[in-house]
Order: structure tokens, then sequence, then C-alpha cells
């Protein structure tokens, strides 16, 4: 069954949706009206975030999903924080959800290899048919998380962690072809692509599929971004008409 999910993703634009609290589209109904114009679009499998969202979309579609959970907490920071599915039990309340396939954080932030080793080798134990995906930032890291018994090795957190930081926009082809070059997993590209460029580049790396979230899923993300530029135009017009 492991072996079969991977085929079904393989070669595959995969599509994340998902929307946090401030966000009009959050929640369980608004996620699956999200996953469905993914699908009519030609979406062949999703990324999904918390159990109820993933359950709705089980309940009235057949693709893959990829289940995380994002667990936020008060005080802290998203460049020295665990956060992308951080326990066992977060793990496994995606599974028991329907998650087809489970990402978590596969970063050492606060924490030591071997914790992370005896978390990873918990699920597979209880959950051998469920592949598991380790969202990195380095190649450092997908060395680890393939020793440890990742299936997938997903260049997510590039650019998210206090070590990878930095003022690029673009995504890591380097850790993506990297990835594909020194490893043996199956490798999933993802992270900061806006651009048909930026895709037709990253698919230069081979990857075995390539996740696009907020560029297509998040309209008010969208709507920023494109708000942005236009201020940019009006106050460069505005500075023009003042000489």
């Amino acid at each position: 069954m492991k072996t079969e999910i991977l085929e079904k993703i393989k070669g595959q634009l995969i599509i994340s949706c998902q929307a946090f609290e401030d966000n009009p589209l959050y929640g369980a109904d608004h996620m699956l009206t999200i996953a469905e114009c993914a699908r009519a679009g030609g979406a062949k499998a999703l990324r999904i975030c918390w159990p109820d969202q993933v359950k709705k979309i089980k309940e009235h579609m057949d693709l893959p999903v990829i289940g995380i959970y994002k667990q936020f907490r008060e005080g802290m920071c998203l460049y020295d924080d665990v956060f992308i599915t951080p326990t066992y039990e977060t793990a496994r309340e995606m599974i028991e959800a329907g998650s087809d396939i489970v990402a978590l954080d596969g970063t050492l932030r606060k924490r030591t290899a071997k914790e992370l080793e005896t978390m990873i080798r918990r699920l597979k134990a209880d959950f051998p048919h469920i592949p598991l995906m380790a969202d990195i930032a380095t190649m450092e890291e997908g060395l680890l998380c393939e020793a440890i018994g990742f299936d997938i090795l997903s260049t997510t957190l590039s650019g998210y962690t206090r070590e990878t930081m930095s003022d690029s926009k673009e995504p890591d082809y380097r850790l993506a072809g990297e990835l594909k070059q020194k490893t043996r997993c199956f490798v999933n590209a993802e992270g900061r692509i806006w651009e048909q460029a930026q895709l037709e580049r990253i698919m230069e790396e081979k990857p075995d599929s390539v996740t696009i979230g907020t560029s297509v899923t998040n309209p008010m993300a969208i709507t920023r971004r494109f708000l942005s530029t236009f201020e940019k135009c009006r106050e460069a017009e505005k500075n023009e008409a003042e000489f």
C-alpha cells in the first residue's frame, strides 16, 4: 500500500489547501471548496492541514491527501520552533482522520536526532502502511531523515528556519537537486513557488513531485502581493509628479 500511494503522487503537482484563523477561508467547509477547485483544475493530490479538514475532504474526494497538523502556541517563533506535526499524537490524529501520507517537521530545532528517530520508528511500527514525509530545510537534515526512515523528503522549510532564513524569494532549487542526487528517497519540491518560471526551473532538478500552496489557494495572500506591487507603482508615479 505504501508503494501504491507513492506511485499515485509520483510525477504529480500537489496543491496545498490551507487557511488559518485570520483568513476568511478558515474551516473545513471552505477547504473542501478550495480542494474541489484544485481537483477541477487538474490536481491529482492535496496537502491538507488538521484532522477535521482531512476528514471532510476524504469524505467527498478520492484524491491522495498529505496530512499535516500545524500546532501553534503562544510565544513560539516559527523560525526556531517545530510546529508541523510535532508529536506522535498529532501524527496519529492525522492518520486516523484519513491522511494517506503524513508530513512532519524533519528539523532538529529544540530536539535531538534521537528524539526525532524514536518518534518516527514508533509511527512506522504502528502505521507501517503510511508513508512519512520530512519537511526539511537543509541537505544535512535530508540525510538524517533518510537514515531514520522517512519515505519522502520535502524542501518545505528551506528559508523558514533560523539557519536558512534569507531575503531570497526563490525556491531552493539547489536543495531539491541535491536531495535527488544524494539520497534514495522520494523527493518533493515545495516552498516559495509563485511563478510559472520558478516551477519550470525547479522541474529541471527532477523532483518526484512538486507542491504549490499559497500562490494557488490563498486569495488573501495573492491580493496582498499584487497590492504591494500596485502601491509601489503608485508611489513611483507620485514621486515623478513632484519633480
